[in-house]
């Protein structure tokens, strides 16, 4: 074994020469007797003396292990190792600089036992061995930031074939031909690997490269080669805090130890270094504090804790932190940054709310209520408008009656003190109250207690009107009672002589007006029948009230409430709620559900006894009662009865055997749904039978013969006879002198108007309406047309073929006449065939109708001009005298249309000029 070892360690020696640059690979096998691994086991121990010239870096690439100064391979925790781990040691020199790398592979031997011993020492033994030497050399390193000079030599390539052929060498990957370009070139003769420019290894913190060994033909005699640098790190990045200024909140009078604030900082370097291991610390505290410093840091976590208990925030409720994190571990050689912690100090309830005074005294009416008598002011010290400042009042003594309320005053926080209920000073003339102030939450941090004030409340005499004793009387009495029955008695008396005399006493409220009060001895006495049953009584209670007037002045009252309570008497049988029934004969129900109810209490009302009744027979042989349930029973045929309708007596009585007979109304119908009839109800409301029919009938015919009636009485009356419209004698051209100035008869009756029209030779009376009519807006013509006149006359005529009817609906036109008739026409014709041929009112009511609806409008247009302030401007009317003109109207209410001729207005002699120009 001793020979082995000196042969491998000559072969060593012989081989280091050819490094020349690198140390050399090494490799062991790690067996492991067991899948588990405990933690801080050591598995093996590796030699660490290559390249040792100084103290050495340890590091390995899988963070389950860790290697000792002394070379021991352990495990840092426990793991378990299913078949096979491997990783590398790398080893870095600090004089050289030159690493080293061991590769490891740990192997769990399932079967230890069936080994040899001696193969077993043989493995344990060969903890290094020399692995086959290739051409693949050692990765290695580059330190960031490096000051050069430039470009600096860091590895050499190396082909066994440069022995025997000359080797050209091509270096390819990042850093050379991919960015970031000419970071690295070699030299193709002699395989040296030079660094160019410096390298920040937070920016590339390795390059992967490829080296191809060729010869000069062209060929390869190596495989290409994987080249891997890594960028050794430097402490050039002071570490960070995340933000350049904290905030941060703690309650006053906090425990030592409260933590209210993380700091945090991060570091560039590369993690799980000393450049990166962070220790945090505070530098300045201000304001300063008679107890020191009041706050503390975890230099490894940065958490920022209290380290006193006496913030108080009515003394200070701010301060500012000055803190630092260093990398290095906090040592001086490490880089630093600072940053500022503003601190607030939060309120807490620890100053309890105090009175400005400990005692007050107050006086009050004895009569009064609902006022505030007494503001108490209190100070708390504690944030103003918080639950630590808010004060809360309790009256603790003197108020057993309720006479008192206290509140706070949320703009002052003042207490309020109010009388509730008016006070009595013949009863208690001072009332000593004990009243405690304090807040929304509890103290903290303090061991005072509820401040105390004392209040005096003394009660003025008033002279007080009189009252009841009881303020509310209970009577009990049963109801309907007979009229005038004496209930009981309510009186009131002085509060100050205790005395009833000279009170006098009336009902203030008594809704149903049953009782009455005597006026002087307050006896209460029925007026009518108290009904229990009634709105009025409200669980068998009614409630009057009782004035009492003392005479003085001005006059004192009082007021007291008699409730009378009720006795039910059985004044009230049980009533069917629902007598209209239904079977469905092709349904699941057989029967109806009978409801009833008794307005009475028990026991005069339910449960209920249901009995049909015997007469007729019938009804208890077909008809049967079940599932008597107090207030309802099941009612049901015995046999199938057939469909229709039934009327079926039953006896419904109380407990004290008070009941009448009803009839229930059944029908049993075949149901359209299986569930009720109301489909078949509804189709049987909607058809009518033959009587209802012939009652509809006779009474359209009854209508009938009111109408007829009413229009025989309207239109056949006795008449007068009105004057002709035009004279027996020849036209008369000469004015009447009239002695009235204003307005002529207005007849809105026009049914006494008699309006004579000719009817020679089938003549045909027809009325013109139209709304054309010039100057007045709307108007109606009557025109008239003869089927045997010859000839025409000049102006205003109106075809004859176009007849004007008028009904209810408005106009229509006929075209059935075929001779036009002029109004000079009508005027030359001869005056006593037009008055033999005289229309009677009872065959002129389209005429009738034509006028009347004309002057009802005129009457209307009149109305609407004087409501807007319109002057009306028409010439007035003058009665007439003497024989009538066949021109009608000289007024604007003519019915004559402008378009009418009026040329036999110019046969007028002068002297009828006037009138002549007021027609035109």
């Amino acid at each position: 074994m001793a020979a082995q070892r000196v042969a491998f360690l000559a072969s060593l020696l012989l081989m280091l020469p050819r490094f020349g640059e690198a140390c050399v690979s090494k490799s062991i096998d790690v067996t492991v007797p067991s899948r588990e691994i405990q933690k801080d086991q050591v598995i093996s121990k590796v030699d660490l003396e290559c390249c040792r010239k100084g103290t050495l870096q340890i590091s390995t690439t899988d963070p389950d292990f860790a290697v000792k100064r002394d070379g021991s391979l352990y495990a840092k925790h426990v793991l378990r190792i299913n078949r096979q781990r491997n990783f590398d040691i790398e080893l870095q020199d600090s004089v050289t600089s030159m690493p080293c790398t061991i590769h490891v592979r740990v192997v769990f031997q399932l079967n230890p036992q069936v080994l040899s011993r001696q193969h077993v020492r043989a493995r344990r033994a060969a903890i290094l061995r020399r692995q086959k030497r290739r051409w693949r050399p050692l990765p290695f390193s580059i330190t960031e930031n490096d000051s050069g000079p430039f470009p600096k030599f860091i590895q050499t390539i190396n082909s066994e074939y440069q022995q025997n052929y000359t080797i050209v060498y091509h270096l390819s990957g990042e850093g050379v031909d991919t960015s970031p370009k000419g970071i690295f070139r070699i030299d193709s003769k002699t395989g040296r690997i030079y660094l160019l420019q410096p390298v920040d290894r937070e920016e590339y913190a390795k390059f992967d490269m490829t080296v191809m060994a060729l010869t000069i033909e062209g060929f390869s005699r190596e495989d290409p080669l994987p080249l891997h640098v890594k960028v050794n790190d430097l402490n050039d990045n002071a570490p960070k805090f995340t933000k350049t200024e904290y905030s941060a909140n703690v309650a006053e009078g906090s425990a030592i130890g409260t933590i209210f604030l993380k700091l945090e900082a991060n570091d560039r370097d590369e993690p799980n270094t000393p450049r990166t291991s962070l220790r945090y610390k505070i530098l300045l505290q201000q304001p300063g504090s008679k107890y020191g410093r009041l706050f503390s840091v975890d230099d490894l976590t940065g958490e920022i804790k209290t380290k006193s208990d006496k913030l108080d925030r009515e003394e200070r409720d701010t301060y500012t932190l000055t803190v630092e994190v260093r990398d290095m571990e906090g040592t001086s050689g490490g880089l630093f940054s600072k940053a500022t912690v503003v601190v607030h100090v939060t309120d807490a309830n620890d100053n309890p709310p105090t009175f400005e005074k400990a005692q007050y005294t107050v006086t009050v009416n004895e009569t009064v209520s609902d006022i505030m008598i007494l503001r108490m002011p209190v100070v708390d010290k504690d944030l103003a408008n918080t639950n630590a400042s808010r004060s809360v009042f309790t009256i603790t003594k003197g108020n057993d009656d309720g006479n008192f309320k206290i509140i706070a005053d949320p703009k002052t926080n003042d207490g309020l003190l109010y009388v509730v209920k008016p006070l009595d000073a013949e009863t208690t003339p001072q009332i000593p109250l004990e009243i405690t102030v304090g807040n929304e939450i509890p103290l903290t941090g303090s061991s005072a207690t509820r401040q105390i004030a004392s209040v005096i409340v003394k009660v003025l005499d008033m002279d007080e009107g009189p009252e009841f004793v009881p303020a509310v009387k209970q009577l009990w009495t049963n109801e309907n009672v007979a009229k005038g029955k004496l209930l009981g008695s309510y009186t009131a008396r002085d509060p100050e002589s205790k005395s009833s005399d000279g009170i006098r006493y009336r009902e203030l409220t008594d809704p149903a007006d049953w009782v009455t009060i005597d006026a002087k001895t307050g006896a209460i006495k029925t007026t009518a029948a108290l009904d229990r049953e009634s709105e009025f009584v409200k669980n068998n209670k009614y409630n009057v009230t009782v004035l009492a007037i003392q005479d003085g002045v001005p006059p004192r009252t009082g007021t007291g409430t008699v409730v009378i309570n009720l006795n039910d008497v059985n004044d009230n049988v049980p009533i069917i709620t629902n007598n209209h029934l239904y079977i469905c004969e092709n349904g699941n129900r057989q029967f109806v559900n009978v409801s009833a109810e008794d307005l009475d209490a028990t026991p005069n009302s339910a449960p209920f006894t249901f009995v049909l009744s015997d007469s007729p027979p019938e009804i208890q042989r077909n008809w049967l009662i079940s599932e008597k349930m107090g207030t309802y029973a099941f009612v049901r045929p015995v046999n199938t009865l057939p469909v229709g309708y039934y009327e079926v007596p039953i006896v419904i009585q109380d407990q004290q055997h008070q009941g009448k007979e009803d009839i229930l109304k059944i029908m049993i119908c075949n149901c359209p749904n299986n569930e009720n009839c109301a489909g078949k109800l509804a189709s049987r409301s909607a058809v009518l039978g033959g009587m209802g029919i012939l009652v509809m009938l006779l009474a359209a015919l009854l209508l009938l013969c009111l109408l007829l009636a009413a229009v025989a009485l309207y239109c056949g009356g006795d008449q007068k006879k009105k004057p002709s419209l035009y004279p027996e004698t020849p036209y008369h051209q000469s004015l009447i002198v009239s002695n009235e100035e204003g307005g002529g008869q207005q007849d809105k009756n026009l049914d006494a108007l008699g309006i004579p029209l000719t009817l020679k030779d089938n003549m045909v009376i027809s009325q013109h309406y139209d709304n054309q009519e010039a100057g007045m807006g709307h108007g109606a013509l009557s025109t008239f047309s003869h089927t045997g006149m010859k000839g025409t006359s000049g102006g205003g005529m109106v075809p004859g073929n176009e007849l004007v009817n008028i009904n209810e609906r408005g106009v229509y036109r006929e075209t059935n006449v075929n001779t036009m008739y002029s109004q000079t026409d009508m005027a030359n014709a001869n005056l006593t065939t037009f008055e033999s041929n005289t229309l009677s009112r009872r065959n002129s009511h389209n005429l009738m109708d034509v006028l009347r609806s004309r002057v009802e409008q005129v009457y209307e247009e009149e109305e609407e001009q004087q409501e807007l302030g319109i002057p009306i401007d028409y010439q007035q009317e003058y009665p007439i005298e003497g024989a009538e003109s066949v021109n009608g109207s000289v007024g604007r209410y003519s019915d004559v249309r402008e378009n009418l001729g009026l040329e036999h207005l110019n046969n007028f002699e002068p002297r009828f000029d006037t009138l002549v120009s007021m027609n035109r």
